[in-house]
């Protein structure tokens, strides 16, 4: 199958088609379908998005009628950041290389192995190792092996899953990010690994204003970045993480109907397809800080959810509570923890903005955030509690 490609021209023409079809009063029938179980064309996902006087909770009530009866049944896993270096220049990032306000950090191995430890004894099961990007030479490549080395220890630790964020992975790169890592017959991945590369938005005008374009910047290239999990595919990789950053472009229907596209591509892959959705936030020594409302990051979530049942969406502690239990019953996905470097002890996590990459706005202990959807009888792939509580089932 060739590798995914776009056209943002014939994309900004179905963004404008949802939005006359919006105008136009199509929200009903369109819904209706959607509820009956129909998988609906991506112009027809973004009509119902723009659609305002289709109430948000009525799209949440679809999406939930798409998932499995009873409580919540999701997955968890918590970010691991092994350095905040990075050679990117992304404005919106507080990692971003020309930041003099970000203090660096790098962790060594030792302390990487400590915190694996540390979140396998409070009960976590599966992590993300995260690093910063790097132009081609040795120190990518010494970053790289040392991804590896954390991806290694994690699953020799028997976390049951591990997602690598680490930019765009040239093919020729992934034998080594792989290195050491079982097979099945047919030559895939035989743990859950799952490669992460949020494209932060698929409009390449906005990308450019965003990422940067200078040559030697390793976050320039957006079609090397978009066809990055082809590569994972052939490098027998079979678990993929897309995201869009809800706020860097203010067309959202546009970005709706790229990521509709995006997923069909790489379910028909064969890969199994999580969908990250954060938000913009504030960020160390960044100017951009607004990100979508409440409402639209909902109306987001519950169409992807319903018109792909069988992906996962991820909402991280970015968002507050309160979104958290509104969306819970129709994510697949709640991630907890800190975005700075090694940031764990046995008890919480350190969360200052002046070493993160970005602000994260519920910093309670990861222990707390769970046990409340424990409480309400979900269940957590992911999450083995060292102290269960008694579920109170409300559902």
């Amino acid at each position: 199958m060739p590798h995914f490609s776009i056209d943002s021209d014939a994309i900004a023409k179905d963004s404008a088609l949802a939005a006359a079809r919006a105008r136009d009063g199509a929200a009903p029938a369109l819904a209706a379908r959607l509820r009956s179980g129909e998988a609906l064309d991506d112009v027809s996902v973004a009509t119902l998005l723009l659609s305002k006087d289709l109430p948000t909770d009525e799209l949440i009530g679809i999406a939930r009628a798409r998932r499995p009866v009873g409580p919540p049944q999701i997955e968890t896993f918590s970010p691991l950041y092994i350095t905040n270096e990075c050679d990117g220049e992304c404005l919106m990032c507080g990692m971003r290389s020309n930041n003099r306000a970000l203090k660096r950090e790098t962790a060594d191995q030792a302390t990487v192995d400590e915190q694996l430890d540390i979140l396998h004894r409070r009960g976590i099961r599966a992590v993300a190792v995260l690093s910063g990007e790097y132009r081609h030479g040795a120190r990518r490549q010494t970053m790289l092996k040392r991804a590896a080395a954390a991806t290694r220890a994690a699953l020799d630790r028997g976390f049951s899953h591990v997602l690598i964020n680490v930019g765009s992975i040239d093919a020729d790169e992934y034998a080594g990010l792989l290195t050491g890592i079982a097979r099945d017959g047919d030559d895939a991945l035989a743990p859950h690994v799952t490669m992460c590369t949020f494209q932060e938005t698929y409009d390449p005008t906005v990308y450019a204003k965003f990422m940067g374009s200078t040559p030697d910047n390793p976050r320039c290239g957006f079609e090397r970045r978009l066809q990055n999990f082809d590569r994972a595919a052939e490098a027998g990789m079979r678990s993929v993480n897309p995201g869009v950053l809800l706020g860097l472009n203010h067309d959202l229907a546009y970005e709706l109907i790229t990521l509709c596209a995006h997923v069909r591509h790489l379910t028909a892959l064969g890969l199994q397809v999580y969908i990250s959705l954060p938000r913009l936030r504030k960020a160390s020594g960044a100017e951009h800080r607004r990100g979508v409302s409440d409402d639209d990051l909902a109306r987001v979530v519950a169409l992807l959810s319903a018109r792909f049942p069988d992906a996962k969406v991820v909402i991280s502690t970015r968002e507050a509570r309160e979104i958290q239990q509104r969306l819970l019953p129709i994510i697949g996905v709640l991630t907890a923890g800190s975005p700075g470097v090694a940031p764990y002890d046995e008890a919480g996590a350190r969360f200052e903005i002046e070493a993160s990459q970005f602000e994260v706005v519920d910093q309670r202990p990861f222990e707390v955030i769970l046990g409340e959807c424990l409480a309400i009888g979900a269940t957590i792939d992911g999450y083995a509690p060292v102290q269960a509580t008694s579920p109170t089932p409300a559902f």
